[in-house]
């Protein structure tokens, strides 16, 4: 092989290693402005509400268990009462909750974290079993009920907005701070009155105003659960152990709706928060999920885009070594660096506009800043206006399809791939008369 060529490969790859330190530098300050932005988030959910998860509502009957037991001393039968103190955890038997969101951004500096706020309505009804369900294998025993109370579980109680208040069978109570079940952890109770031992049915409901971040999710522990949400927010994620009713589901621009038919058939909730009772422990429950997505995270999205900074910046070089066979117009190494370090300013462009401003726009801008910057330079590099323009072409071509691979995650390999091929066999083309051991030989 010529020497002067081989100089000028490894000379051009020995740019694009440099460039790729360049790139990654970009890379790092963009991972550590999205870490300042989770950063952020955590701080506004501990100042104010985080995640949401809704349990229940439980009915909760604490009683002790009262049975003679026989023991002997000094070889007398004697008789003594035993006490054993117990709880019964009674689910509802249907169980609806009807739900609007609206949301809106909390700022810290230029931050920010997507807040919401659910008006809620629950509805429903228990079936009590005769006797409350209690049985005892030890005979003659009895059995003292103490104070019922009704208990939900929520992961964030200072998102409570206002004090809800509980109709129980017709009759008004208030809740009150703490769900009394180290099972559920944070959340809210209401104090019962006395329950007949008769098989009976109650109804109950109440509102619920809840504020959050990010998401909402709702354990269906009743034997049949119905749940409808809607927002004003376009850009939902539906994800748990179960996914809304296809048919009733609408997602547009002016936001969505979601309809959830579960029964207990549907899984095994009920056994697993039974479990989770009964151990004092907080395990996970399957549960609805409703998130508020941003359709545009632009530390992720750039993040993204520089992955493909190197196969452009690649690309470009390839495109001048290419010209410099092709026309015999030799291009120095200072160029080939300048107009790297160009490309690799449009990311920094695009974090730091993006941080201000729409993406789309940022990358409008960020773009067509490198692009004119690139024409202008590059016509007197090729020592020609129409080369520059061009190239200018060129790369508005590929600047269009990264935003093109970055806007449609479901195509993005599909995308890149058809770029990549499509500009190698351009390259093909474009050199397939190309005589590589005459490049660089004296003319004769």
């Amino acid at each position: 092989m010529n020497k002067n060529l081989l100089y000028k490969v490894l000379g051009v790859l020995f740019l694009t290693l440099v460039m790729s330190w360049a790139l990654s530098y970009v890379n790092s300050l963009i991972l550590e402005r999205q870490a300042r932005q989770n950063e952020v988030i955590n701080q506004i959910a501990k100042s104010s509400s985080g995640r949401q998860t809704l349990v229940g509502p439980v009915l909760v009957i604490p009683y002790t268990l009262n049975y003679p037991q026989t023991y002997i001393e000094n070889n007398v039968d004697k008789i003594t009462i035993r006490h054993e103190e117990n709880k019964i955890y009674i689910y509802p038997e249907e169980l609806q909750l009807s739900g609007g969101f609206t949301n809106e951004f909390k700022y810290i500096g230029i931050y920010k974290a997507l807040m919401y706020q659910m008006g809620g309505s629950v509805s429903g009804k228990f079936k009590i079993p005769a006797n409350l369900g209690i049985k005892s294998e030890h005979a003659n025993s009895t059995y003292t009920i103490h104070d019922v109370y009704l208990s939900i579980g929520i992961t964030d109680t200072r998102g409570i907005i206002g004090k809800p208040t509980l109709n129980w069978n017709q009759t008004s109570i208030d809740f009150e701070q703490g769900s009394q079940l180290p099972g559920l952890g944070n959340g809210i109770h209401a104090a019962l009155s006395a329950i007949s031992l008769e098989e009976q049915h109650i109804p109950f409901d109440f509102k619920l105003n809840l504020g959050g971040m990010e998401s909402f999710d709702i354990v269906p522990i009743a034997n049949m659960n119905k749940v409808t949400l809607q927002s004003s927010w376009p850009h939902p994620s539906f994800s748990g152990s179960f996914l809304p009713i296809a048919a009733n589901q609408k997602i547009d621009d002016q936001g969505f709706s979601a309809n959830w038919a579960i029964s207990s058939l549907s899984g095994n909730v009920q056994e697993k928060l039974s479990s989770q009772l009964a151990s004092q422990s907080q395990q996970g429950l399957d549960s609805i999920s409703v998130g508020f997505v941003e359709p545009i995270n632009i530390y992720s999205q750039s993040d993204r885009a520089t992955k493909y900074g190197m196969l452009f910046i690649g690309l470009t070089f390839a495109g001048f070594f290419i010209f410099e066979i092709l026309k015999r117009l030799p291009i120095h190494p200072a160029q080939y660096t300048l107009v790297g370090l160009a490309m690799a300013l449009f990311y920094l462009l695009l974090i730091s506009l993006s941080e201000h401003m729409s993406f789309i726009w940022s990358y409008l801008i960020a773009s067509l800043a490198c692009i004119t910057l690139l024409a202008y330079y590059l016509s007197y590099v090729l020592k020609s206006k129409t080369h520059g323009l061009v190239f200018a072409g060129l790369l508005t071509a590929l600047y269009g399809a990264l935003y093109g691979i970055l806007a449609s995650e479901d195509n993005a390999l599909l995308m890149g791939s058809l770029l990549v091929f499509g500009l190698l066999a351009l390259g093909m083309i474009a050199t397939r008369k190309v005589d590589w051991y005459q490049i660089g030989l004296p003319v004769h």
